[in-house]
């Protein structure tokens, strides 16, 4: 079990690793588990509009869209899912915190951000970090959260 906004994320990570063949299908068979919140937010009828739109922005960062994975199309703003932060407080944080990198951690903060954004073809856009526990993965990913919503991102 999951919040349906995981399965979202979920859903569009299938998507965009080509693991379904029939995405539509996929989305019929669990659009009450991928809309739930939506649908207790709004209504029945236009709660999976409200998933579909979210999944339509997820699906952005896979050089897709709900069209090329064969979905219905809406038309709804986008803004109603971005979460609310100050960017000037997360560039803060993330200046505090690349301070504390070390060279190894410095370094895939720096191959992360580097592949988000300079929008090269063949740079690899997929990145696996694995390490022991207490090595700061965690302090890794966090360093990247705050960087990129210092950028306004």
């Amino acid at each position: 079990m999951q919040m349906p906004s995981y399965l979202r994320i979920l859903f569009a990570i299938i998507c965009g690793f080509g693991e379904v063949e029939n995405i539509p299908d996929l989305w019929t068979q669990h659009k009450q588990s991928l809309s739930e919140d939506f649908v207790h937010r709004y209504s029945e009828k236009t709660g999976p509009l409200y998933a579909l739109a979210e999944l339509n922005e997820l699906l952005k960062s896979y050089g897709l869209n709900l069209r090329k994975v064969n979905l219905p199309s809406v038309d709804l703003q986008c803004d109603l899912f971005r979460l609310s932060y100050d960017a000037m407080e997360e560039q803060s944080k993330a200046n505090a915190n690349i301070g504390n990198l070390n060279s190894e951690q410095r370094y895939a903060v720096y191959k992360v951000l580097h592949a988000v954004y300079e929008y090269q073809t063949d740079m690899p856009k997929y990145f696996f970090l694995d390490g022991p526990a207490g090595t700061g993965k965690t302090f890794v990913y966090s360093t990247l959260l705050h960087a990129i919503r210092g950028k306004g991102d």
